[in-house]
């Protein structure tokens, strides 16, 4: 009796693991049956996507035509590793979009990311080829003009590439929704995103995507007209290029700072980098940005009021875009000879230019607008098409799981049975094991008391080291408030001698020699010892404050990030005015101005706000 039950109970366990086996068998086999069928489906549809579409580029070439065969054919390739299947799929969706292919490139990649998802396990692989098709996807959308759709890929990109911690992507979102939102002219969203970019490029030490990011930022200010900021950005944005490897760029970078300073009205600074400009992008052959350069500098020149300059400028660039057959610029050029005849007195030549520029823009308008309705209509049947395809698919996959699952029921329910009677068996043991289970329990007692000695232990030495720590942070909150105490005492003396230097005789005398020298002195000591020490030994306390100030209110001044500092040291007005030497009126009244800036009621303690940042 002993011996019959383990052997029934394994023969039957035997019988279940064959049955198992030939579940499995099948399903293994009708997994790559599967994925061979969904490959020629996906292919198919994907054919029917772009060739529908290919007579709508100029772009489109035979050759374009070739890759992407051969890219398709490289797909049906037998036990085609999955980083190259992958990549295969997300180098169609590029070349699409080369092409300029919109519409196509916006079903291919709906479609690619569903077939990624249902054909590929999850990795990362896989998810950022998804995200890089969600992005071409949405860069489509924006292209066509459409940029809600594309804000809200993005969105629902992001929790993928924060799951995955994608940080490099999830830049690249925060700075497209950035540029989405100035599209849309909702400036202070846009800063909210490219700023999100630059904290985590920055981090990452990533100068090529700093550069984006802080251009787009310049833009964003230009066009709120505040050139200020334009012009700070573009100088951070010009500093993250190489002056040798990214020499075009920068010339185009100065060319937009060109263009900021002649809105600021200074038309004598912006002609004279936009000469440079033009020299270098002519020696290059740079026609298509030499464009833009001529009808900056016709700009200038008319504003400086030098109309026969503006004019020959002008004449430059639409010889340039009659080179690039770029009809779009010649809607702005002549906007510009009509404006520029006007100021002549030439009336008859004015208004024939304003006319043609009209009739150009209608044109192209009409065109646009006729391929957008266009792609838009194909957009819908396609889609009306491929959610008919979806349903059949689906209905097709409930009939098989439904399978599947029956005979799923019959193994658990057989296997059920067999762990009830082995549970009686069991039981038998567990009642022989108890004793040394208990034995087990004493020395895991023993063992959870041995760590909670050693957890108290640690405790205590950690606590030590955080009074060692309070205490050096003390001592480092002393330091820079000595440096700053120096910084302004230098500075008083500095004005005392100078004073004292003006009240004594023109003539050259030792005593005012004398005084020059001490005043140099000051000075040498004055640039060794500024506010600089005082920053950094105070970031060494408080990390990043000041970096996080200037983020949440831009417009604060240095003498107020200075006091905001001293501030947030806990010092009071009288303690402030002593270590400056200033009096505690003028503190006070920059604790007033510094209230308005940071939007604090009178009732807020400033020194608290202060104290969260």
């Amino acid at each position: 009796m002993v011996m019959r039950e383990p052997c029934r109970n394994r023969l039957f366990l035997k019988i279940i693991l064959w049955g198992v086996l030939f579940l499995v068998f099948p399903v293994q086999y009708g997994m790559a049956r599967n994925y061979s069928n969904n490959l020629k489906q996906f292919l198919k549809e994907a054919r029917q996507i772009y060739d529908t579409s290919i007579h709508k580029s100029v772009s489109y070439t035979p050759q374009d035509q070739s890759d992407i065969d051969s890219t398709m054919h490289l797909l049906q390739t037998a036990s085609l590793p999955d980083s190259t299947a992958i990549a295969s799929l997300y180098d169609i969706a590029v070349k699409l979009s080369e092409c300029r292919l919109y519409n196509p490139v916006i079903e291919y990649a709906k479609l690619a990311r569903r077939f990624l998802r249902n054909n590929f396990p999850e990795g990362i692989n896989r998810e950022k080829a998804i995200v890089n098709l969600a992005l071409i996807q949405a860069s489509a959308y924006q292209s066509m003009g459409m940029s809600t759709p594309a804000i809200n890929i993005y969105f629902n990109t992001l929790e993928e590439t924060k799951k995955y911690r994608m940080d490099d992507m999830t830049a690249i979102i925060y700075n497209n929704l950035g540029s989405s939102f100035q599209h849309q002219r909702e400036y202070a969203q846009a800063d909210t995103f490219f700023n999100k970019a630059i904290q985590i490029n920055e981090s990452r030490k990533d100068k090529q995507k700093l550069f984006v990011n802080y251009n787009n930022l310049a833009v964003t200010y230009a066009k709120q007209q505040n050139h200020d900021k334009a012009l700070e950005y573009a100088f951070l944005a010009i500093h993250q290029l190489d002056a040798e490897k990214d020499k075009d760029m920068i010339m185009l970078m100065q060319q937009s700072i060109a263009s900021i300073y002649l809105n600021r009205n200074e038309p004598l600074l912006a002609l004279k980098i936009i000469q440079e400009v033009e020299k270098y992008q002519r020696q290059k052959g740079q026609s298509p940005f030499l464009i833009y350069t001529y009808r900056l500098l016709a700009q200038i020149y008319l504003h400086l009021n030098r109309t026969d300059a503006a004019l020959e400028a002008l004449q430059k660039a639409k010889q340039q875009a009659d080179l690039c057959h770029n009809d779009k610029e010649q809607v702005p050029l002549l906007s510009l000879f009509a404006e520029i005849y006007a100021e002549k007195n030439e009336y008859a030549n004015a208004y024939r230019d304003l006319a043609r520029a009209v009739s150009i823009k209608d044109s192209l308008s009409d065109i646009e607008n006729r391929h957008q309705f266009t792609d838009i209509e194909e957009m819908y049947l396609a889609g009306q098409e491929r959610n008919r395809q979806e349903s059949v698919a689906a209905e097709q996959e409930r009939k098989k799981n439904a399978i599947v699952y029956t005979l799923l029921i019959v193994i658990i329910v057989s296997l059920v049975v067999i762990l009830l009677r082995n549970r009686l068996s069991s039981a038998r043991k567990r009642a022989a094991s108890a004793e040394s289970l208990q034995e087990a329990h004493r020395q895991f007692e023993a063992e959870l008391q041995r760590k909670e000695e050693e957890k108290a232990q640690l405790e205590k030495q950690l606590a030590s080291q955080d009074e060692i720590l309070l205490q050096q942070k003390r001592e480092m909150a002393s330091l820079s408030i000595q440096s700053v105490q120096n910084e302004n005492y230098i500075e008083k003396l500095n004005e005392e001698m100078k004073r004292l230097l003006l009240e004594i005789n023109v003539k050259e005398t030792e005593k005012r020699k004398h005084i020059k020298e001490i005043i140099s002195k000051i000075n040498q000591y004055s640039t060794q010892s500024n506010w600089e020490e005082f920053r950094y030994r105070f970031e060494n306390v408080h990390d990043s404050f000041f970096q996080k100030l200037s983020a949440q209110y831009p417009d604060l001044t240095t003498n107020d990030q200075h006091l905001c500092a001293l501030l947030k040291l806990g010092l009071s007005t009288k303690e402030i005015a002593a270590i400056t030497f200033k009096e505690v009126r003028s503190i006070e009244s920059g604790r007033n101005r510094l209230r308005k800036k940071l939007g604090l009621s009178e009732k807020e303690d400033l020194a608290k706000f202060l104290a969260q940042i």
